[in-house]
Formats: C-alpha cells, structure tokens, sequence
C-alpha cells in the first residue's frame, strides 16, 4: 500500500516531514533549517528540544482533521476513505485550523493568489441548505480545508470584495455554522452573546437568516479568532487546542473518557503562556459560565491555544463553540447527556455541584476558594439581566418567538440553582 508524504509549511517556510508510516501512523521530524533559524514548536507537544529526529505525531495533526458527519462528507467528495487519516490529512490539509499548511509530496505553496473564486448568492444558498455538502457540478468549487470539530461548517472569504472561497494560499477570513441541530444557531448564539455582556472573551458572531418561500433557514458567520490582518493581507495566526498541546488524541477530548481534567490545563497554561494569571481566571469563568448557561459539551478541543502576530508565546484563546444543551434538550426535542464535559472538583452532574465541589475545583486550579465563590455568585446574579439584554438585541433583528421565554425561564432557574447551591 501506499503510504503518504508530504512537508508542514507554515506560510512559505518550510517546517519539516511528515509521513505515514506501515501501521497508517502519522511521524514528524524538524527540519534542520527551521531548527537553526529559531522556528517555534508546531504544539507544545511537540517541542524543539527534540532537535530533528522524527517522532510521533499522530495525535497532533489528526486533531487538525474535521470529525462526525463532516469528515464523513469530505471523505465522499474526495473518494477517501473514512478511516484514512493520513490520506484526508494531505487532501485537506492545505487551509488547516491556525498557520500551518500540510502539502503532500514535493508541493509547494506558491505565489499568493490575488483573490479566491467568487460565490454568487445562488452558491451560499446551496452552501447553507446542504450545511456545506452541495456545491454546483458544473462550477470548480471544492471545499479544500481541514477545521477540527463534529458540527458542521464551512469556511470562506468575506470582505469589501463579497463571499469567494478560500484557496492554498488566499486564507478564508470567516467560518459558517449550520442549523444540523433544531434550534442550535441560536442556542450557540444566545450563549456566546451572553457571554460577552458578562465581560468574558468571547469570537465575534452574527445570526443570520436564508428565507426560502416560508422557512426561514439560520445560519451563523463566525470571525477566525486564527486569523489577522497584516499590511492589508489576511495572514493565519499559529493555534492549538489544548488536546493537541497535551498530546492527546482526539477520541479524549471529555475528561471522563479518559481525557485531561482542568488541573491538567491549568497547569499548562500557567506553563507556557504569556499571561497565567489571566489564562488561569479566564479558564475558571469558562468552566463557571458553562455550568450556568447549560452547555454541557464544553471540552478540551473548544479551548486553544493563539499565538499573536509577532509573538511565539501564546495565550489563551477567546471562547468558542458556547452552546446551551439544555436549551436544545428543552425545546429541541434533544437528548444530549447532561453531564459535564469537564468535571467540577470531580462531579459532572450539575445537580451534584455544591461548595464542596468548588472547594476541590480551586484545588486543582490551584486558586484561593473564596475568590472563587464570590466569583460563581456575581455571574449567577449577573446573567440573568445579561441574557435578558441579549435577547431583546436577538428579537429587535430576528422577531420573538414562543421558545424565548423557555430559555429565559431556564436561564434564571440555572443561575437560581447554582446561587444557591453555594451555601450547601
């Protein structure tokens, strides 16, 4: 069988070898040129200090491969096969997550192109009716590009100059989000919007809408945190997700499968990256806000790791992929489980989160207790008026509907609850 080789690339510098080997695992070695001009680590996981002898990476760049009915989809437009990790990997690995560029063989970058190809609205409209899937057959649109995650998305450019996909070298700017879940745009919108009222660092988002004859279709366009402009040129910023930066693979993204808890963050971030002490609160009010908005899928893979333009010592990135589950499951007709993704003090059922479970929760953050609780109570009191605002924002654009009062009334119970339970 034949086995896949190709080169990192980050922008037109080349980083190192990658190839698959005889068991269909991914290995990785430095090159000796980026190692003498101080090139930076691609993960954390994957130091310098290994100097140029190959290892194993498999961990790290298959955390760069999409997952779920995404990856199922790709794997048939590109006739792979769904369990070839290395063979999608250098299919798609052009438009990776972050800077870097996975090219197959002797391939190269290239020139940077002036401008990708143009989507006319008839194409966006097919985009989000076939939640990326359908493109016309008769036009060279293929999606090229390889975004971690299970929900399904699809990335491209806007700017002055429209919507046009993204190609090797012209970076997509932006991220679209479909309606795979009933009600799961607004239930990530309302929670990254809430979010930010509270002050917390958030992507920037908007909620729009496809009318077709009656039906009304949503779709959301998220700004890539991984992305910046540069001397008016979009350029990538260099990113992980702490899964990748551990060195875990992808099937441990939740703690209780085996995956790292939040002291196991805490203590990397305060390890690596450029400002602990707010990584650390930022990590703590994450994990807080979860639990009161009932997003119950908040794991390893929705925190990263961003390196600023011009810096090669990261920082925490902005939160992404907020959804309230428990909105879904109440008005959705879901049924998502209800534990959480990452454990407080070791309890992820969210009716067992007492004082208790905070104290332990400040151990492994290694954070006093009492700033914590006061903590928890400020966003407890807090968002139910923040949800309130965001929400009369959300209607003043979109219209009301029955089920906002149901996320309301689950809004204040939650932080009700959780208020509470901090006495107990």
């Amino acid at each position: 069988m034949k086995r896949h080789s190709g080169h990192v690339w980050w922008h037109n510098q080349k980083v190192g070898t990658l190839r698959e080997d005889d068991r269909g695992l991914l290995r990785f070695a430095y090159l000796a040129d980026w190692l003498s001009d101080n090139g930076f680590p691609v993960s954390v996981s994957l130091p310098i200090s290994q100097g140029d002898a190959e290892t194993d990476a498999h961990s790290y760049f298959t955390g760069l491969l999409p997952e779920g009915e995404t990856r199922k989809r790709i794997c048939r437009q590109w006739q792979i096969d769904i369990n070839n990790d290395a063979g999608l990997l250098f299919a798609i690995g052009a438009d990776c997550a972050g800077a870097l560029s996975i090219l197959p063989g002797q391939q190269e970058p290239g020139p940077r192109e002036a401008a990708g190809q143009p989507l006319a609205q008839a194409d966006l409209a097919r985009i989000i009716t076939s939640h990326g899937a359908l493109i016309d057959p008769g036009q060279t649109l293929e999606q090229r590009f390889s975004l971690a995650g299970a929900q399904d998305k699809f990335t491209l450019i806007c700017d002055a100059r429209g919507y046009r996909m993204p190609q090797a070298t012209d970076p997509s700017t932006h991220l679209m989000k479909f309606e795979t879940v009933r009600h799961v745009c607004f239930a990530e919108y309302m929670a990254t919007q809430i979010a930010g009222e509270l002050g917390l660092p958030i992507i920037n988002m908007a909620y729009n809408t496809l009318n077709q004859g009656r039906a009304a279709i949503p779709w959301l366009m998220l700004d890539r945190y991984d992305r910046a402009q540069h001397r008016g040129q979009t350029v990538r910023l260099h990113q992980e997700d702490l899964i990748q930066a551990l060195g875990y693979p992808t099937a441990y993204k939740y703690e209780h499968d085996g995956g790292p808890d939040l002291q196991a963050v805490a203590t990397l971030l305060r390890e690596v990256v450029e400002t602990p002490l707010e990584a650390i609160a930022n990590l703590r009010d994450w994990q807080i806000f979860n639990l009161l908005i009932g997003n119950w899928d908040g794991h390893g893979k929705n925190l990263a790791l961003l390196y600023p333009l011009g810096s090669d010592v990261p920082v925490l990135a902005p939160f992404y992929d907020l959804v309230s589950i428990e909105h879904i499951n109440k008005v959705g007709k879901a049924n998502y489980a209800r534990d959480l993704a990452f454990s407080i003090g070791g309890d992820f059922t969210p009716e067992r989160i007492t004082r208790a479970s905070w104290a332990a929760f400040a151990k492994q953050l290694s954070i006093p207790l009492k700033p914590l609780i006061d903590r928890v109570a400020d966003l407890a009191t807090r968002i139910p008026e923040s949800a309130s605002v965001c929400l009369s924002r959300y209607q003043a654009q979109q219209g009301s509907h029955p089920m906002h009062r149901t996320f309301m009334t689950m809004v204040k119970k939650r932080a009700r609850w959780v208020y509470d339970n901090l006495s107990s």
